[in-house]
């Protein structure tokens, strides 16, 4: 008696240092031990819990699956696994019960462990974790795919150019051979797209950085087209602008802009802000162009989706600003009038002050 004595002892120091909500139920199915952590999560005082059965110091959980699975659990028929469950809380919240067959638990009897936790918290982190494992696979596929059609694509597009340069001008086949080249060029583009889209899903965000200097990397790339095209770029930046996590932000602003300029072939103004709000970085792209229509505004980021011309647009560059905009845990969303321009917003949290420091700019870009 003395030696279960000290191993009760033991139990309940372990029950009262661990974190998380602790129950043990003895082999009547009776509360003999319920840390602090169990009795917030379930409304209840551990001391009048314990001593009771399980269905009267609970009495929510009689109707629940795993008060219909306390025999089995109780005399191990379920193989030494845990085993989940989703039980009511207070206040018509929801708990999530990890339950686990113990052969000797206190009083040299065997027992059953309830772990208790926040089904929503669970929750979120199983969306996190099945949505991980989404991307890369997505990831592993798109650059799988990428590299299956690059080669043939590469020497379809070779022997595409060698004949176009055999024809004279005014051959009939020449005009097949240039439709040809469109629709090879736009495979090639969404090629390159897949490539890219794969490394941003597979790719772990483990650095910072600073949008403005992101935003001034990605203008450098465009700021040719912008003399040819007569675009005025205008620049609202917020100075004290605090570090975010960088999951290929840099490709979303670089695909936004590049909309943007697609939208004003005849010339126009981009005007791009930065500012703080909520806890949050706000990014602002707004061009004068020429507008969505309302009925492509629900299929904006739906993949291969494209309202340019057959031979300018794959459709996945809204879709891998989506995707990098999200993975740096922020969101996209965006407002448009025809005829009146196009603004879209990138919200971004601001990362811990714990975070890696943002890279350099050179490394950055």
């Amino acid at each position: 008696m003395e030696s279960s004595g000290r191993q009760f002892v033991d139990w309940e120091q372990l029950f009262a240092a661990t974190p998380c909500g602790l129950i043990f139920l003895d082999s009547r199915a009776v509360v003999r031990l319920c840390n602090r952590t169990a009795g917030r999560l379930l409304g209840v005082d551990p001391r009048h819990a314990v001593g009771k059965p399980l269905n009267e110091a609970l009495p929510a959980w009689k109707d629940s699956p795993l008060h219909a699975s306390l025999p089995s659990l109780l005399d191990a028929q379920t193989t030494f696994e845990a085993v989940d469950f989703d039980v009511p809380g207070p206040a018509q919240t929801h708990l999530r019960v990890c339950a686990a067959h113990v052969a000797d638990g206190s009083y040299s009897t065997a027992g059953v462990v309830l772990a208790i936790s926040e089904c929503t918290e669970l929750a979120s982190l199983e969306r996190r974790l099945h949505r991980a494992e989404h991307q890369a696979s997505i990831g592993k596929l798109a650059r799988g795919i990428a590299h299956e059609l690059n080669s043939p694509l590469d020497g379809v597009l070779r022997y595409t150019y060698l004949a176009l340069q055999q024809l004279t001008e005014d051959s009939p086949v020449r005009e097949y051979l240039v439709h040809v080249k469109e629709g090879l060029d736009r495979m090639v583009r969404a090629v390159r797209a897949f490539l890219e889209f794969s490394r941003q899903v597979t790719t772990p965000v483990n650095r910072l950085a600073n949008l403005n200097q992101l935003i001034d990397d990605a203008l450098l790339l465009v700021q040719h087209r912008a003399r040819f095209q007569g675009v005025r770029i205008i620049k609202q930046y917020d100075p004290a602008l605090p570090p975010v996590a960088d999951g290929g932000l840099q490709h979303a602003i670089v695909n936004l802009v590049k909309n943007a300029f697609d939208a004003m072939p005849r010339g126009g103004s981009l005007t791009i802000t930065t500012h703080q709000e909520d806890g949050k970085v706000v990014v602002g792209i707004e061009d004068t162009g020429s507008g969505i229509s309302p009925e492509c505004h629900a299929r904006m980021f739906e993949p291969f989706f494209t309202t340019k011309p057959i031979h300018q647009g794959s459709g996945l560059g809204l879709v891998i600003a989506k995707e990098s905009v999200e993975r740096s845990g922020g969101t996209i969303d965006f407002t448009s009038r025809p005829g009146a321009g196009t603004t879209f917003r990138i919200h971004v949290p601001v990362a811990e002050a714990d975070a890696t420091p943002p890279l350099e700019a050179t490394d950055a870009a």
